[in-house]
């Protein structure tokens, strides 16, 4: 850990982010192949126009518009807009997350008399490092469909990733609409990023207690998940 701390920053952003588009790219592109989604993609254009049809509506003028989803794209191959959307997807979250919860982790700390002698560089890297755990579910997803289970549909991935995530305890019907959005987004490894952030910085500054950097990565990180689902997505909703 002690070499990792003494690692140039640069390199630790780098190689997190390129381990993060790795694992984007084969959850996205691997996992969720071309014949996987263009079945989810019939399905749901099967479904849609017996919809329409059960209206007795004339469907003649839509024809060609429809024909898009009975035929796979003739370009499937990975462009520059696939790139920007994966981009916008791995790295908003990092900065924000990273940027965010070590710099209010700072801000707490000066106000402690012995903590603040915890060097913000340091809380960066760790931070850095300690995101990752965010790529457990979809790595034990790809792990799970690409060596265990060959035969499988876009839902079964969906149910599959799903038991990552907080809404399995919690009933939708009764829960407000805006607290099921936020636990049906919130996976259990979320809570795992300031443990992990805590122990990293206990075993560099072991003359702290564990209990205090532990409370005190918690109350950052809590605070910059308040923001995350509240200022950031009302912001957001204004572009």
């Amino acid at each position: 850990m002690k070499k990792l701390l003494e690692a140039n920053i640069a390199l630790v952003a780098l190689t997190v982010i390129l381990f993060s588009y790795l694992v984007s790219f084969i959850s996205t592109d691997v996992v969720v192949s071309d014949k996987i989604y263009q079945k989810y993609l019939d399905e749901k254009y099967d479904t849609k126009y017996n919809e329409y049809k059960e209206l007795d509506i004339d469907l003649s003028e839509f024809e060609e518009e429809l024909k898009q989803f009975e035929t796979p794209a003739e370009n499937s191959s990975y462009g520059w807009d696939t790139f920007y959307i994966d981009s916008l997807f791995i790295l908003v979250p990092l900065l924000l997350v990273v940027l965010g919860f070590s710099s209010v982790f700072l801000v707490l700390i000066l106000f402690h008399k012995k903590l603040h002698a915890i060097k913000y560089v340091h809380i960066l890297k760790i931070s850095l490092l300690s995101y990752l755990i965010f790529e457990i579910p979809r790595i034990t997803s790809a792990i799970y469909f690409l060596v265990f289970k060959k035969e499988y549909e876009l839902k079964d991935i969906h149910n599959f990733e799903s038991y990552f995530s907080l809404d399995k305890i919690f009933d939708k019907k009764q829960v407000s609409p805006w607290f099921w959005e936020i636990v049906s987004e919130t996976g259990f490894v979320y809570f795992l990023f300031p443990l992990l952030v805590a122990l990293f910085l206990h075993y560099n500054y072991k003359n702290f207690k564990t209990s205090l950097i532990i409370g005190y990565s918690f109350l950052a990180y809590f605070i910059v998940f308040v923001l995350y689902n509240t200022l950031f997505w009302y912001l957001f909703d204004l572009i």
